[in-house]
């Protein structure tokens, strides 16, 4: 009884053995896709980044066009009323 004692001991010593091998190998792997997955988001962070300064870039482009419209806009107005001036003294003569 002694014997089979130390052998179902020593069998389930081996069955800890193998499943913390497989355990290990499994954290490993675990590890390396870790690694991988940071990588890519260290990746996107830094496009994001990128996007972020096109975008604001983008939209401070668009204040100045409309800025600029705006102005044009204007200086057509004064145009068009100073040329309707003019043709009210062209006609008075």
């Amino acid at each position: 009884m002694e014997n089979q004692s130390f052998e179902l001991l020593e069998e389930k010593i081996d069955q800890i053995l193998r499943k913390l091998n497989e355990l290990k190998k499994e954290n490993a792997g675990l590890k390396e896709r870790n690694q991988e997955l940071q990588s890519i988001i260290s990746d996107k962070e830094s496009k994001l980044q990128e996007l972020t300064t096109v975008s604001e870039s983008s939209q401070s482009m668009q204040t100045e066009i409309a800025d600029y419209k705006e102005k044009q806009d204007n200086i057509r107005l004064k145009v068009e009323g100073l040329l309707d001036k003019l043709q009210e003294f062209e006609q008075m003569d």
